[in-house]
């Protein structure tokens, strides 16, 4: 097992780095989970798989905690799934299909659905609706 905890740290380093420059910040991983925690709910909504990735990615950190202050490395802790989620979450923000994109993609292609030309038609028809009608 001492092994997969290795690996795990590695590959855990590996994504803190890629948060890091991302962020142009020494916090990484806490720093996009923090972000995840900043995105309003209806953003959310649009990703399904939200949820799952914020308590895996949290988790990730306390495992990377756990091995770098509390647990030896020699203990059974990390198994191949949880290496297998982090080399998948840094190649999800490396394709940019990642929580935090997805959100913004979503958001963006929302706004777009209400152009300006639409919201402008709305206005009118609602002020129209509105409006007393002259009697001959």
């Amino acid at each position: 097992m001492r092994e997969l905890n290795i690996e795990f740290q590695e590959q855990y380093k590996r994504l803190d780095k890629l948060c890091r420059d991302m962020y142009s910040s020494s916090e990484g991983v806490s720093a996009y989970i923090q972000d995840m925690e900043n995105t309003p709910y209806k953003e959310r909504q649009a990703v399904d798989n939200w949820d799952a990735v914020y308590k895996k990615l949290k988790h990730a950190r306390w495992m990377r905690n756990q091995l770098a202050h509390d647990i030896s490395i020699d203990t059974d802790f990390c198994d191949v799934s949880d290496i297998e989620f982090i080399k998948r979450f840094y190649t999800s923000i490396l394709n940019g299909n990642d929580p935090l994109v997805c959100a913004y993609k979503a958001k963006q292609s929302a706004m777009q659905t209400q152009s300006p030309s639409h919201k402008k038609n709305n206005r009118k028809s609602i002020g129209n609706s509105h409006t007393p009608r002259k009697t001959a």
